[in-house]
């Protein structure tokens, strides 16, 4: 068929996309050999090119057919052959749990191979979202690692996006505060699949707003594969950076038997100094450095011909030294102060506690696959186990709470605290007051050495068996994938802050003056006060705040998907899936802080049913056309109590019953999101490709964080309704066989549709049109753009190439919830602000010789630093409701790292 005489609308619709890209000068993807000895093209953007995952090599697959499962062995040493000016490739995924060219999926799909992650100085998911039209993750500087796509985020619950390594599903189960999910790097992966739109079919709970897949690189029956980078860079005003990894594999036995192994290291040097907020010395110099070593072993037996197993080992464990946050200014107790400078590279966090945050995985996995004549039988088993440590700055949260809880005399009037429930605790010396506010910390000389560290632990344990049924004629009519899902998990969850000298602090500060009537009391009348006869509970073993909670999930599911051709190239796609969920959980509270000692336990049960209903139009070859209808959900929790009587104030602002015996509400319920999309992938004059989608998403029930302000907690609830609506596109162009281009557009609009509150007739907590906020107590960027271009030519008689990367976030023009004065004063924060615009700019240039690859590379090219606040209640301390005119809170930021200029040196073979 000529495509240029297809349809007057498809004329239309060229002319129309050609005068665009021409107008914004769009770029999309060009690609180079990535194994040597192999002519082939590689696409610098997500549609690159790539082998199935039994390959152990990247392979090129052609637009119509399926890729061979072994692709010849490369000669090494080979120089790839130049490609044909206009010829551009795609890879395989299995987005639809089977594998199938990127342009005839009926999905909004980004992919990553090795090689193009390489390409672009890839490391983690944090550089993933940088190139993926309308994804952000919170991986700030205190962030939870909560990736948002398509806008769909919240500050509570369990993620909004499914994460899987391979087929086992690794996200986390929000079970207390911080529930941070872990960050796979990416060394000796296949590829990165980012999914669009819910998947609740075939990817089950949490996958609301899409799905995140790490494919890991598979061992090989029939050939050996060598693949090793290493790295050193160094960044203006920080420590040098560093990594070396090595990935091979080898058939044991041909045919029969094959085996591979990996080992990374990576060290990114720190560029923060740490200091001592009152005395301003150095405590440690570049102390956000970040370390992270990856190892895994697998193998694959062919038990028979038409039978593998595949058992693999993974483990990764990351060590953060500190957190990447500075205050812009601190002034110590001498009355000197100190700025951070960014512009020169100077940036100081004097946050009294240093906050190490270890987090480490191990997943081991079996999985067997099938061929049983006309169907595939495919059974994924594994057991994930996780420990993770973060935390926030526990002296900063005390400060900031005790300093509401005292009596102070101002000008011989007395001032209550905004959150004091002791009528008879004052501040021994009006002028102790305040304790913290934007110009740093204020104690007293015989106290300045308080501290009192913060620690959150997550454990994960989760036990996942799925068992696959499909057809696997890709060209038959009809095709179909089913299966069943279990899986078990048991989490902890503990937060504590340690506090041993909370006594020793209230000694200092605080007076018991029972005042006389009609005057204040004399604080010199009064006994030195102690939090444990203030709070009437005494700390537990140290700990003011202790918060122990054991969950146990579990889930059954079934699942299934139908594509039948109704009539020639028109597919009609059916699926639904149907589970039945169950999670109990204890809780065990004490120490000061909680004012009592409370222990309960609960449980919840739903049976959530998440349909799919899709159609596609192959108009032909080059182009598709789809509409999909999607239903998401994520599972229910519950929440640590927290007694009204702690922060009588807020409740009773937010509505909600104040007593003795009233509490946070105990638990919540699952949410859902329910899609309409409509989308294309369409390749014009040979050498552009496009792909393209707009939705409308519904979003009911929302779970999110109520946070408390004064006494520090929060609890997370069901309450909201909203939309997310926009579109993305991703382009990618061969120019000339020497110059290419990529690039991905997206737009997100996701805001409440009516005023959300608690209870009928409170406060709200959000108003209508105020934008969604993940964790990070900030709006997905309306408008996020990527242009890459890709040169290639010859420099010595050696195959080199120039790489070029620009990514821009706008600034969002919806006013949050924080932001918005007509909500409850409980969530009104006139101390946020929206994040501003950013842009941040890569370069690359390298050459090619005998397997190795070697080049030069700048990120953040222009030393860009925009002040960006790190997330939720880590952006500032809490603001005292009784301060007087001109008291502010304490404000911390985070920024891109510095400019950082490297060597990358990449060997395969």
């Amino acid at each position: 068929m000529d495509p240029f005489n297809a349809r007057p609308c498809r004329v239309q619709a060229t002319v129309l996309t050609a005068v665009f890209l021409a107008g914004v000068s769009m770029p999309p993807a060009h690609a180079q050999a990535a194994a040597e000895g192999t002519a082939e093209v590689k696409p610098a953007s997500g549609q690159a090119a790539d082998a199935p995952p039994d390959s152990g090599a990247a392979q090129v697959s052609q637009p119509a057919p399926a890729a061979p499962a072994e692709p010849p062995v490369a000669a090494a040493g080979g120089a790839p052959a130049a490609q044909p000016t206009g010829k551009t490739e795609e890879i395989v995924v299995t987005a639809t749990r089977r594998e199938a060219a990127l342009s005839k999926v009926p999905v909004s799909v980004s992919a990553f191979t090795q090689e193009s992650m390489d390409e672009k100085g890839i490391k983690d998911f944090t550089d993933v979202a940088r190139f993926t039209p309308g994804v952000t993750i919170d991986a700030t500087g205190t962030g939870t690692n909560t990736i948002s796509i398509r806008g769909i985020t919240s500050s509570g619950g369990s993620g909004t996006t499914g994460i899987y390594i391979d087929d086992t599903p690794i996200q986390i189960h929000s079970l207390g505060f911080n529930a941070d999910d872990t960050l796979p790097k990416t060394f000796d992966l296949e590829r990165v699949e980012v999914l669009r739109g819910p998947q609740g079919t075939l990817f089950g709970a949490g996958s609301e707003g899409g799905t995140v897949r790490y494919i890991l690189r598979q061992p090989s029956l029939t050939k050996s594969s060598v693949y090793a980078r290493s790295e050193v860079a160094f960044t203006e005003g920080g420590d040098p950076s560093y990594e070396a990894g090595v990935a091979g594999g080898i058939p044991l036995v041909d045919g029969v038997l094959g085996v591979r192994a990996s080992f990374w290291y990576r060290r990114d040097g720190g560029w923060i100094d740490r200091i001592d907020p009152f005395t301003l010395a150095t405590v440690d110099s570049k102390s956000n450095w970040d370390a992270t070593y990856v190892a895994r072993l697998a193998a694959k037996w062919a038990v028979m011909p038409d039978v593998t197993l595949t058992p693999s080992l993974l483990y990764q464990h990351r060590n953060r030294n500190d957190i990447s946050v500075f205050w812009p200014q601190n002034r110590g107790a001498n009355g000197q102060t100190v700025t951070s400078d960014p512009g020169s590279h100077r940036f100081l966090n004097a946050d009294p506690t240093a906050r190490p945050e270890p987090d480490h995985y191990f997943l081991p996995v079996l999985k067997a696959e099938a061929e049983l004549g006309s169907v595939s039988l495919i059974s994924n088993t594994s057991y994930y186990t996780r420990d993770d440590l973060s935390g926030y700055d526990g002296t900063l949260y005390n400060l900031g709470y005790y300093q509401t809880l005292g009596t102070r005399i101002v000008n011989g009037v007395a001032v209550t605290g905004a959150n004091q429930f002791d009528p008879n605790l004052q501040f021994v010396n009006g002028s102790y007051y305040p304790l913290v506010d934007q110009f740093g910390l204020h104690l007293p000389p015989g106290i300045q050495n308080y501290r009192s560290p913060a620690s959150v632990v997550n454990e994960q344990r989760t036990f996942t068996e799925e068992i696959r049924l499909q057809s696997n004629d890709p060209a038959a009519r009809l095709t179909w994938t089913s299966g069943i899902f279990y899986q078990f998990t048991r989490q902890v969850s503990f937060e504590g802050i340690y506090d041993p000298m909370v006594d020793s602090l209230f000694q200092n500060l605080f007076v018991e003056c029972p005042a006389p009537p009609g005057a204040p009391c004399d604080p010199a009348t009064g006994t030195p006060a102690t939090a444990t006869g203030s709070f009437g509970l005494a700390p537990f073993s140290g700990y003011s705040y202790y918060n122990y909670n054991t969950g146990h999930d579990r889930q059954v599911a079934l699942f299934g998907e139908v594509n039948y051709e109704v009539i020639d190239r028109v597919k009609l796609t059916v699926g639904a899936r149907i589970a039945k969920t169950a999670f109990d959980f204890t809780h065990f509270a004490t120490g000061t802080q909680n004012g009592t000692t409370t222990l309960n336990s609960g449980n919840k049960e739903e049976t959530p049913f998440t349909p799919k209903l899709g159609v596609s139009f192959q108009a032909d070859p080059s182009d598709l056309y789809y509409f999909t209808y999607a239903k998401g959900f994520r599972t229910g929790g519950d929440n640590a109590p927290i007694p009204s009587l702690l922060c009588p104030s807020t409740f009773t602002t937010l509505g909600l019953p104040v007593s003795a015996n009233t509490s946070s509400p105990a638990t919540y319920n699952s949410d859902t999101v329910k899609s309409y999309e409509i989308g294309a992938k369409n390749k014009l004059f040979g050498s552009l490709r496009l792909a393209s989608s707009a939705y409308y998403i519904k979003w009911s029930d929302i779970q999110q964080n109520v946070y408390l302000p004064g006494c520090g907690f929060q609890f997370t609830t069901n309450v909201g309704t909203a939309a997310a609506k926009g579109f993305d596109l991703q382009a990618d162009w061969n120019a000339t066989e020497s110059l290419s281009f990529e690039s991905a557009f997206a737009y997100t609009n996701a805001r409440y549709l009516r005023d959300a509150s608690l209870v009928p007739g409170g406060a709200p907590i959000a108003k209508a049109g105020d934008a969604v906020v993940g964790d990070s107590g900030v709006a997905s960027p309306p408008w996020t753009v990527t242009i890459g271009a890709l040169y290639e030519f010859t420099a010595f008689d050696l195959q080199s190439y120039f790489h070029l990367d620009y990514q821009y976030q706008s600034k969002s023009h919806f006013l949050t919830a924080a932001e918005d004065p007509g909500v409850s004063p409980t969530v009104f924060d006139k101390f946020a602000y929206t994040p501003p615009a950013t842009t941040f700019v890569t370069m690359r240039v390298g050459a090619k010789i005998r397997g190795w690859d070697v080049s030069a590379f700048v990120d953040n090219v222009f030393d860009t630093h925009p002040l960006l606040p790190p997330g939720g209640p880590n952006s500032h301390t809490d603001a005292d409701p009784t301060a007087p005119a001109g008291q502010g809170v304490l404000v911390r930021n985070y920024t891109f790292r510095p400019r950082t200029i490297g060597l990358t040196a990449i060997f395969r073979m």
